[in-house]
Protein backbone atom coordinates (compact mmCIF):
# COMPACT_ATOMS: atom_id res chain seq x y z
CA UNK A 1 0.00 0.00 0.00
CA UNK A 2 1.38 3.61 -1.07
CA UNK A 3 0.88 7.00 0.22
CA UNK A 4 -1.31 5.84 3.54
CA UNK A 5 -3.43 9.31 4.81
CA UNK A 6 -1.05 10.66 7.40
CA UNK A 7 -3.82 13.36 8.55
CA UNK A 8 -7.37 13.39 9.79
CA UNK A 9 -8.56 16.66 8.43
CA UNK A 10 -11.84 17.55 7.37
CA UNK A 11 -11.98 17.53 3.34
CA UNK A 12 -15.23 18.42 1.70
CA UNK A 13 -15.50 15.68 -0.68
CA UNK A 14 -13.32 12.26 -1.30
CA UNK A 15 -13.51 10.60 -4.59
CA UNK A 16 -12.72 6.71 -4.85
CA UNK A 17 -11.68 5.70 -8.41
CA UNK A 18 -12.00 1.82 -8.24
CA UNK A 19 -9.31 0.59 -11.32
CA UNK A 20 -9.12 -3.13 -11.95
CA UNK A 21 -6.85 -4.58 -15.02
CA UNK A 22 -6.59 -0.88 -16.43
CA UNK A 23 -3.91 1.74 -16.67
CA UNK A 24 -4.94 5.50 -15.39
CA UNK A 25 -4.53 6.35 -19.05
CA UNK A 26 -7.20 3.81 -19.70
CA UNK A 27 -9.53 4.91 -17.63
CA UNK A 28 -12.84 6.94 -19.06
CA UNK A 29 -13.39 8.00 -15.48
CA UNK A 30 -10.40 9.35 -14.87
CA UNK A 31 -10.35 10.91 -18.14
CA UNK A 32 -13.68 12.47 -18.23
CA UNK A 33 -12.70 14.16 -14.77
CA UNK A 34 -9.70 15.99 -16.22
CA UNK A 35 -11.44 16.57 -19.64
CA UNK A 36 -14.56 18.27 -17.60
CA UNK A 37 -15.20 21.92 -17.23
CA UNK A 38 -16.29 21.67 -13.86
CA UNK A 39 -13.81 20.19 -10.85
CA UNK A 40 -14.57 19.19 -7.05
CA UNK A 41 -13.13 21.88 -4.38
CA UNK A 42 -11.50 20.52 -1.38
CA UNK A 43 -11.00 17.00 -2.44
CA UNK A 44 -8.97 14.20 -2.08
CA UNK A 45 -8.81 11.78 -4.85
CA UNK A 46 -8.13 8.25 -4.10
CA UNK A 47 -7.38 5.81 -7.00
CA UNK A 48 -6.91 2.30 -5.89
CA UNK A 49 -6.02 -0.40 -8.73
CA UNK A 50 -7.34 -3.41 -7.49
CA UNK A 51 -5.13 -5.86 -10.04
CA UNK A 52 -3.73 -7.51 -11.21
CA UNK A 53 -0.79 -6.07 -11.92
CA UNK A 54 0.91 -2.48 -10.41
CA UNK A 55 0.11 0.64 -12.15
CA UNK A 56 3.10 1.28 -14.36
CA UNK A 57 2.54 5.30 -14.52
CA UNK A 58 0.97 6.88 -10.97
CA UNK A 59 1.69 10.38 -12.57
CA UNK A 60 -0.56 13.09 -10.28
CA UNK A 61 0.33 16.02 -11.81
CA UNK A 62 -2.65 16.38 -13.86
CA UNK A 63 -4.71 15.44 -11.02
CA UNK A 64 -2.63 18.10 -8.67
CA UNK A 65 -3.11 21.26 -10.82
CA UNK A 66 -6.91 20.73 -10.83
CA UNK A 67 -6.66 20.73 -7.24
CA UNK A 68 -7.02 17.56 -6.23
CA UNK A 69 -5.42 15.88 -3.50
CA UNK A 70 -4.48 12.44 -4.97
CA UNK A 71 -3.74 9.28 -2.84
CA UNK A 72 -3.09 5.59 -4.33
CA UNK A 73 -4.14 2.74 -2.97
CA UNK A 74 -2.99 -1.27 -4.34
CA UNK A 75 -4.61 -4.17 -3.94
CA UNK A 76 -3.59 -6.32 -6.36
CA UNK A 77 -6.08 -9.95 -5.05
CA UNK A 78 -9.11 -7.93 -6.59
CA UNK A 79 -10.14 -6.99 -3.24
CA UNK A 80 -13.75 -7.38 -2.29
CA UNK A 81 -16.10 -4.27 -3.52
CA UNK A 82 -17.26 -4.24 -0.02
CA UNK A 83 -13.81 -4.03 1.89
CA UNK A 84 -12.56 -1.30 -0.46
CA UNK A 85 -15.48 0.93 -0.26
CA UNK A 86 -15.53 0.67 3.96
CA UNK A 87 -11.48 0.90 3.99
CA UNK A 88 -12.14 4.13 2.22
CA UNK A 89 -14.79 5.43 4.30
CA UNK A 90 -12.97 4.55 6.92
CA UNK A 91 -9.72 6.00 6.07
CA UNK A 92 -10.45 9.70 4.74
CA UNK A 93 -12.46 12.45 6.80
CA UNK A 94 -14.92 13.88 4.57
CA UNK A 95 -18.48 15.64 4.22
CA UNK A 96 -19.20 12.97 1.70
CA UNK A 97 -17.97 10.60 -0.36
CA UNK A 98 -18.20 9.16 -4.02
CA UNK A 99 -17.80 5.83 -5.24
CA UNK A 100 -16.70 5.67 -9.26
CA UNK A 101 -15.92 2.74 -11.19
CA UNK A 102 -13.61 3.18 -13.88
CA UNK A 103 -15.09 3.13 -17.04
CA UNK A 104 -17.64 5.73 -16.50
CA UNK A 105 -18.60 8.82 -18.59
CA UNK A 106 -18.36 11.47 -16.45
CA UNK A 107 -19.96 15.24 -17.08
CA UNK A 108 -20.69 18.66 -15.67
CA UNK A 109 -23.95 18.13 -14.28
CA UNK A 110 -23.28 15.32 -12.37
CA UNK A 111 -20.06 16.45 -10.89
CA UNK A 112 -22.05 19.95 -10.24
CA UNK A 113 -24.83 17.67 -8.31
CA UNK A 114 -22.83 15.82 -6.46
CA UNK A 115 -20.47 18.39 -5.02
CA UNK A 116 -23.56 20.29 -4.25
CA UNK A 117 -24.89 16.82 -2.01
CA UNK A 118 -24.36 17.52 2.11
CA UNK A 119 -23.38 15.12 5.07
CA UNK A 120 -27.10 14.12 5.63
CA UNK A 121 -27.83 12.54 1.95
CA UNK A 122 -27.23 10.33 -0.57
CA UNK A 123 -27.13 11.32 -4.13
CA UNK A 124 -28.05 8.64 -6.66
CA UNK A 125 -27.50 9.35 -10.22
CA UNK A 126 -29.40 8.29 -12.89
CA UNK A 127 -27.15 5.91 -15.16
CA UNK A 128 -27.56 4.92 -18.55
CA UNK A 129 -26.32 1.95 -20.95
CA UNK A 130 -26.84 1.50 -24.65
CA UNK A 131 -29.61 4.53 -24.80
CA UNK A 132 -31.91 3.46 -21.80
CA UNK A 133 -31.92 4.54 -17.97
CA UNK A 134 -30.60 1.75 -15.92
CA UNK A 135 -30.53 2.86 -12.69
CA UNK A 136 -31.63 3.62 -10.28
CA UNK A 137 -34.93 1.62 -9.85
CA UNK A 138 -38.04 2.11 -7.61
CA UNK A 139 -40.29 -0.02 -7.06
CA UNK A 140 -38.62 -2.35 -9.95
CA UNK A 141 -39.44 -0.24 -12.68
CA UNK A 142 -36.90 2.11 -14.11
CA UNK A 143 -36.20 5.36 -13.18
CA UNK A 144 -38.50 8.30 -14.62
CA UNK A 145 -39.51 12.10 -13.31
CA UNK A 146 -43.35 10.86 -12.69
CA UNK A 147 -42.63 8.04 -10.26
CA UNK A 148 -42.96 9.58 -6.53
CA UNK A 149 -40.55 8.30 -3.66
CA UNK A 150 -41.65 7.87 -0.29
CA UNK A 151 -40.46 5.62 3.00
CA UNK A 152 -42.23 2.74 1.11
CA UNK A 153 -40.34 2.78 -2.09
CA UNK A 154 -37.62 0.40 -2.27
CA UNK A 155 -34.92 1.99 -4.02
CA UNK A 156 -32.03 0.34 -5.72
CA UNK A 157 -28.93 1.51 -7.53
CA UNK A 158 -25.82 0.53 -9.16
CA UNK A 159 -22.68 1.67 -7.26
CA UNK A 160 -20.69 3.82 -9.71
CA UNK A 161 -21.28 7.75 -8.96
CA UNK A 162 -23.23 6.86 -5.37
CA UNK A 163 -22.43 10.33 -3.20
CA UNK A 164 -22.77 8.95 0.28
CA UNK A 165 -23.25 11.55 3.29
CA UNK A 166 -20.82 11.20 6.16
CA UNK A 167 -24.20 11.30 8.77
CA UNK A 168 -25.71 8.37 6.26
CA UNK A 169 -22.24 6.67 7.26
CA UNK A 170 -22.74 7.30 10.75
CA UNK A 171 -26.00 6.28 10.83
CA UNK A 172 -25.33 3.00 8.89
CA UNK A 173 -22.00 2.17 10.80
CA UNK A 174 -24.05 2.32 14.03
CA UNK A 175 -26.87 0.03 13.38
CA UNK A 176 -24.51 -2.78 11.10
CA UNK A 177 -21.05 -1.93 12.18
CA UNK A 178 -20.27 -1.49 8.40
CA UNK A 179 -21.65 0.82 5.78
CA UNK A 180 -21.46 -1.80 3.16
CA UNK A 181 -21.81 -5.51 3.59
CA UNK A 182 -18.85 -7.79 3.73
CA UNK A 183 -20.46 -10.68 3.32
CA UNK A 184 -20.65 -9.56 -0.30
CA UNK A 185 -17.37 -10.00 -2.33
CA UNK A 186 -19.02 -7.97 -5.89
CA UNK A 187 -22.88 -8.27 -6.53
CA UNK A 188 -24.93 -7.55 -4.42
CA UNK A 189 -22.67 -5.07 -2.38
CA UNK A 190 -24.69 -1.75 -4.36
CA UNK A 191 -27.97 -3.72 -3.85
CA UNK A 192 -27.54 -4.37 0.05
CA UNK A 193 -26.62 -1.02 0.59
CA UNK A 194 -29.79 0.29 -0.76
CA UNK A 195 -31.85 -2.21 1.45
CA UNK A 196 -30.46 -1.23 4.01
CA UNK A 197 -31.10 2.25 3.36
CA UNK A 198 -34.66 1.24 3.33
CA UNK A 199 -34.24 -0.58 6.83
CA UNK A 200 -32.93 2.49 8.64
CA UNK A 201 -36.35 4.73 7.05
CA UNK A 202 -33.53 6.45 5.48
CA UNK A 203 -35.01 6.69 1.94
CA UNK A 204 -36.06 10.09 2.29
CA UNK A 205 -32.45 11.32 2.64
CA UNK A 206 -32.02 10.06 -1.03
CA UNK A 207 -31.90 12.67 -3.79
CA UNK A 208 -31.67 11.51 -7.63
CA UNK A 209 -29.25 13.32 -9.50
CA UNK A 210 -28.47 14.31 -12.59
CA UNK A 211 -26.08 11.49 -13.99
CA UNK A 212 -23.79 9.80 -16.66
CA UNK A 213 -23.45 7.71 -19.32
CA UNK A 214 -21.57 3.96 -18.23
CA UNK A 215 -20.73 0.57 -19.53
CA UNK A 216 -22.70 -1.86 -17.77
CA UNK A 217 -21.20 -5.67 -17.46
CA UNK A 218 -24.55 -8.01 -17.99
CA UNK A 219 -24.63 -4.94 -21.17
CA UNK A 220 -20.84 -6.63 -22.69
CA UNK A 221 -20.25 -8.67 -24.75
CA UNK A 222 -17.93 -10.99 -22.96
CA UNK A 223 -16.10 -14.16 -23.25
CA UNK A 224 -17.68 -17.45 -22.19
CA UNK A 225 -15.63 -17.90 -19.21
CA UNK A 226 -16.01 -14.44 -18.11
CA UNK A 227 -20.01 -14.29 -18.83
CA UNK A 228 -20.11 -17.98 -16.86
CA UNK A 229 -18.35 -16.46 -14.03
CA UNK A 230 -20.66 -13.12 -13.98
CA UNK A 231 -23.17 -15.21 -13.76
CA UNK A 232 -21.90 -17.46 -11.31
CA UNK A 233 -21.38 -14.41 -8.93
CA UNK A 234 -24.43 -12.84 -9.80
CA UNK A 235 -26.38 -15.92 -8.39
CA UNK A 236 -24.22 -16.04 -5.05
CA UNK A 237 -24.98 -12.57 -4.76
CA UNK A 238 -28.68 -13.12 -4.80
CA UNK A 239 -28.58 -16.36 -2.78
CA UNK A 240 -26.63 -14.46 -0.20
CA UNK A 241 -29.10 -11.50 -0.05
CA UNK A 242 -31.98 -13.66 0.01
CA UNK A 243 -30.60 -15.65 3.54
CA UNK A 244 -29.22 -12.70 4.81
CA UNK A 245 -31.88 -9.95 4.29
CA UNK A 246 -34.98 -11.96 3.37
CA UNK A 247 -35.10 -14.37 5.64
CA UNK A 248 -38.75 -14.48 6.43
CA UNK A 249 -39.59 -14.86 2.46
CA UNK A 250 -36.79 -18.03 2.88
CA UNK A 251 -38.97 -19.27 5.77
CA UNK A 252 -42.58 -19.37 3.85
CA UNK A 253 -41.23 -21.13 1.08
Amino acid sequence: MNNKIKEKSMIETAILVLLYNKEMSDSNTLTSLTESETHYTNARLIIWNNGPKSLKCRDRKVFEKLGYDVVFEETLNNESLAVIYNRFLAENNAEKYILLDDDSVLNSAYIEASSKCNASVVGMPIISSLGKIRSPSIGNKAYSSKLVLDEKCKIIAIGTGLVIGANICSNLHQYYKNVFDERFYLYGVDTTFCIRLFERKLTSSINIIPGFNHSLSRLKNESIKITNFRRLERSYGQGLTLRYYYPLLIAIF
